[in-house]
């Protein structure tokens, strides 16, 4: 089965895997075991992917609790017919908080202000029963969540507010992929002493959470009974690593496998003399006599322009290098090694022809950023498919 987003003319597309989202589902949570809820982390477009067909994959996976960033994120969710639990990470924006009462949306509240907010709109709406919310804690990331000098006051203030039941407490780690960190180390210490201080106004909130993917992972006594994985969801395994930066060898994998490949095709090809300068301000110049392809893509669609020079594509089974600049919509590769290429050709930008592979890691290695940053500005133009 194959379903798109919307219909497209241009050859330029994302397949993304339900079989292996709900493979790497299965996965974690064996790795985690039955004690320890997943939260799968959907923001943000599900990185990419797509968040709608990806949750209904994963909800019919098994699947009870989600992550977005905002409200219209969860509406959006809830509006696609899903009916597990949605976590709003980052909380509702002031005057949304009806809205996600309504679409039975948990929020997150990081002040005594936002139980406030929360309690005043369950009681316009007439609602009965007490809203479950999840407390953020700032334990050193200094970006979000609750300081925790705040702590004892929140506590015993929000054991008035009977509208407001607190479920969750939580926080995040600001260097969980580093396994000898200290920061990290004294981040869940914060968190531990928090829970501690909740315990003693009699406050258990039963879900407490701590863990993205490296903490899920690499980091077992982080993740309590309930973890937020999302670019392991998505298949990707990112590398831990030791305080100096160097990689973990040998480490145990798990065998995730990334649901996204990327394709686009050859609109063009020529053979260019020696001396030839290629694209705009003919930033590159080739040496010899070359066979070149231009490919239906371009930083329109989220390739960065960094990939050229030092970055590849697959075509027929074999890396074809970017040469000149990357422009909007178009791209030129060298394919003078690759016998046989004709128009119309597919070309794998993110994904696996034959023997080779290049994934999101390979193109944030190739321009200096992140493999998160490769998928998530993927642009609404490349028509995802979802394939069973």
């Amino acid at each position: 089965m194959l379903t798109s987003v919307r219909a497209s003319t241009r050859p330029n597309w994302a397949e993304v895997s339900l079989s292996a989202l709900r493979h790497n589902f299965r996965t974690l949570q064996r790795h985690v075991g039955p004690a320890v809820t997943i939260c799968a982390v959907v923001k943000c477009d599900a990185y990419g992917h797509g968040s709608e067909a990806c949750a209904r994959a994963l909800e019919q996976e098994g699947a009870c609790w989600f992550g977005v960033t905002s409200t219209d994120e969860g509406v959006a969710l809830r509006e696609a017919g899903i009916g597990s639990r949605i976590l709003i990470l980052v909380g509702a924006w002031r005057g949304e908080e009806e809205d996600a009462l309504r679409y039975g949306l948990t929020p997150t509240v990081s002040r005594f202000e936002d139980v406030e907010a929360v309690a005043l709109a369950a009681t316009r709406i007439g609602r009965r029963e007490p809203v479950a919310v999840h407390l953020k804690l700032d334990t050193g990331m200094a970006r979000l969540g609750l300081s925790l000098s705040e702590l004892d006051n929140f506590a015993q203030r929000i054991k008035a507010v009977h509208q407001v039941e607190l479920e969750g407490v939580f926080s995040h780690l600001a260097s969980a992929e580093v396994l000898d960190d200290v920061d990290a180390a004294r981040q869940q210490e914060r968190f531990n002493q928090a829970l501690r201080t909740l315990a003693s106004y009699h406050l258990h909130p039963p879900i407490r959470h701590l863990a993205n993917s490296s903490a899920t992972l690499g980091r077992p006594d982080s993740w309590y009974n309930f973890v937020r994985p999302g670019m392991a969801i998505y298949g990707y395994e990112l590398p831990l690593v030791h305080r100096d930066g160097k990689i973990i060898e040998h480490r145990e994998l798990l065998g995730l496998r990334p649901a996204m490949s990327w394709k686009t095709r050859v609109l063009s090809l020529r053979n260019v003399p020696a001396g030839q300068a290629l694209g705009y301000n003919g930033a590159y110049v080739t040496k010899s006599p070359a066979r070149v392809a231009v490919i239906a893509v371009g930083y329109g669609d989220g390739l960065y322009r960094k990939l050229s020079p030092g970055g590849y594509v697959l075509l027929r089974g074999q890396r074809a290098p970017f040469v000149g600049r990357i422009s909007m919509d178009l791209t030129i590769v060298d394919a003078s090694h690759i016998p046989g290429v004709e128009i119309g050709d597919e070309v794998v930008l993110i994904g696996r022809s034959g023997d080779e592979r290049i994934t999101a890691v390979d193109h944030a290695r190739w321009s200096d950023t992140i493999a998160y940053e490769i998928l998530c500005n993927l642009s609404e133009r490349v028509v995802r498919h979802h394939v069973e």
